[in-house]
């Protein structure tokens, strides 16, 4: 964890290194000690969030963590766009061309394109799809079965309420047989969860609602989560297998678990070994990585938000090996990847719209 935040922490500070050094370049060279300053402040930031939330500080924690995160996400598009119009003054010296725009103009341009695709990206943040999904499988003896998916809600600081009210309306107007979740449901920085967990009231399922633990969840607190989980109407299955409208439900937690030293008392190999063959096994698992020997026929998993700010989506994609949406495996297995519902850090989304899947699974019987 350590050894990740010193990675982040220095990333975070070049890009402002970057910006920073556009800023200086286009206005007077008298700003430098508040530009330096104002660097190591923002810099810093997401850990002032951290502090403040450790103190019980809450109206301090989510003012300052939507000031933090929503300059972080204009930050990262500032650095986006400027690097493209870098690339392109660079190209025009190489060939000889006049560069359109000097430094003044460019810079205004730059940061308006960012300002204008960060309104965008919080609109889009807030208009949850629902992804339709249709398998057939004769595993399922008769009638079909519907899942409705939600992963990575990250609920706490700044998605509280108002965004899951949204969420629950969007399931009772789906109306699945089952709801399941694919872990970080709560945030590293989650608090004031027990008032959430009664939204979730109005929406079970008749056939009950199933959940695993994703990074998130131990971040937050192993203990706290599950509480949470539990108080929502989730049965938290790890390493457990359930039947549930004629398929298996199989939930394993995130591998986390193992840096923290909290793991499950059943594994994986023991929650399967009481299915049998002919049974159609939904494997729960955070993130996108397939076991080769785990039986499964449908993995449901999340954790990579579709990148959430585009261009993150292919970075992503290379990570993991996986694209989201729907996958048949070459053994003639599924995996099924959510772009998420909600959002992590910056409040925004581009180009990678939250989801809430309903998942078909019907029999080929007649």
């Amino acid at each position: 964890m350590l050894k990740f935040l010193v990675v982040a922490l220095a990333i975070y500070g070049t890009m402002h290194l970057y910006a920073l050094g556009k800023v200086w370049m286009t206005f007077p060279h008298s700003w430098a000690p508040g530009l330096a300053l104002a660097g190591i402040v923002l810099t810093l930031s997401p850990l002032l969030v951290w502090f403040l939330e450790r103190q019980g500080w809450h109206r301090a924690t989510v003012a300052t963590a939507w000031v933090s995160y929503t300059w972080m996400g204009y930050l990262f598009l500032f650095v986006c766009i400027g690097l493209v119009f870098d690339l392109g003054h660079a190209l025009a010296t190489l060939l000889h061309l006049d560069w359109p725009l000097n430094p003044v103009p460019a810079f205004r341009t730059v940061g308006l394109l960012a300002f204008a695709l960060l309104g965008y990206g919080f609109i889009e943040a807030r208009q949850i799809r629902v992804e339709e999904v249709n398998i057939t499988t004769p595993k399922l003896a008769s009638g079909r079965v519907t899942l409705a998916l939600i992963s990575d809600l990250h609920l706490g600081i700044m998605l509280g309420d108002g965004f899951l009210d949204r969420v629950i309306a969007r399931l009772r107007e789906i109306d699945p047989d089952i709801i399941v979740a694919t872990g970080d449901i709560v945030d590293g920085q989650g608090d004031k969860l027990a008032a959430l967990a009664r939204h979730f009231q109005s929406c079970a399922a008749p056939l009950g609602a199933y959940a695993v633990t994703g990074n998130h969840e131990y971040y937050a607190g192993l203990e706290k989560s599950l509480r949470f989980l539990r108080d929502a109407g989730f049965t938290v299955l790890r390493g457990e297998s359930v039947e549930a409208g004629g398929i298996v439900l199989v939930g394993v937690d995130d591998r986390s678990a193992a840096t923290s030293g909290r793991h499950a008392g059943r594994d994986t190999r023991q929650a399967l070994a009481a299915v049998a063959a002919t049974d159609f096994v939904v494997l729960l698992k955070h993130q996108p990585v397939v076991d080769r020997d785990t039986p499964f026929d449908l993995q449901l998993s999340g954790h990579i938000h579709g990148g959430q700010i585009f261009p993150f989506g292919y970075l992503t994609q290379l990570a993991y090996g996986v694209r989201i949406g729907l996958t048949e495996l070459a053994d003639g297995r599924w995996l099924y990847v959510s772009r998420g519902t909600g959002t992590w850090g910056p409040p925004i989304r581009l180009f990678a719209p939250p989801e809430i899947t309903l998942i078909t699974i019907a029999s080929t019987h007649k």
